[in-house]
């Protein structure tokens, strides 16, 4: 009797064993998933061009020597930070213009305009022809080389502009050349001003590459990185010349193929 006792203890044990072992294995393990859907907005680049001091009635009967506000400036109404430039195209003719004492000086291919800032006040008010306002710099010109032809200015804007914000104006007048009479009476003269745009980027080290070009300080370009960046912008746009030439009915400005400076809709 007592090795049958024995006998069953065992194997009441060997049983309790084999049961926890079964329930082991139907145990159920907590779990977890999650998923993430990243969103992501395509940024835009886009500028209007402004001429807030330009009135077309100033356009109109002009004078030698006449001194016009014309003053193109950029804004970035897109979302993303750009590098913007202006061009201005000033028309150019064969022409005899007399000197300071009224004297003719011989007849000569030359700019019909020159482009300027002004300074002061009242009588006190001096034009600089060839004058730019702070954060611009002459990159590229392009001087006609027969008369009815236009010299093309390209002018960059040192620093990158954020969205909403806009730049000083490029220059402040244009000044009609001491032109003897004769010569253009009753003539229309256009000034073509377009600007562009190319977005700009910094890397989290301050730094950036833009198609090859190194930029030190993305914040603040060099005259050489704004040639640099214009060139990467005239690269990619295989429309540039349709864009900058002025021929054809010529617009006050085609700026991002939204708005002329009057505001209207370009067709």
């Amino acid at each position: 009797m007592r090795k049958n006792g024995k006998r069953l203890m065992t194997t009441a044990a060997a049983c309790v064993m084999v049961g926890a072992m079964a329930l082991g294995g139907t145990m159920a393990y907590l779990t977890d998933n999650e998923a993430h859907v990243n969103t992501f907005t395509v940024g835009k680049v886009q500028i209007d061009l402004e001429e807030p001091g330009w009135d077309p009635e100033d356009g109109e009967d002009i004078v030698p020597n006449e001194e016009i506000e014309k003053d193109p400036k950029i804004e970035n109404t897109g979302t993303n930070l750009a590098y913007v430039f202006a061009e201005v195209k000033i028309p150019a003719a064969e022409v005899v213009t007399a000197g300071a004492d009224g004297t003719k000086n011989p007849s000569a291919l030359q700019d019909l305009f020159t482009y300027g800032t002004v300074k002061g006040s009242g009588d006190a008010k001096v034009y600089t022809a060839g004058g730019l306002n702070e954060g611009w710099y002459l990159i590229q010109s392009e001087k006609a080389q027969r008369s009815g032809e236009y010299s093309t200015y390209i002018f960059g804007h040192q620093k990158p502009l954020e969205k909403g914000e806009s730049t000083l104006s490029v220059f402040d007048q244009v000044k009609f050349i001491n032109l003897v009479e004769g010569q253009l009476d009753s003539q229309s003269l256009d000034i073509p001003v377009k600007g562009y745009a190319i977005q700009a980027e910094t890397s989290a080290d301050g730094t950036t590459t833009l198609n090859g070009v190194k930029l030190q300080n993305p914040a603040s370009l060099s005259e050489e990185e704004m040639k640099a960046v214009y060139q990467v912008f005239a690269s990619q746009n295989s429309t540039l010349e349709d864009l900058t030439s002025a021929g054809g009915e010529l617009k006050d400005a085609d700026t991002s193929g939204e708005k002329d400076l009057a505001g209207g809709t370009i067709s």
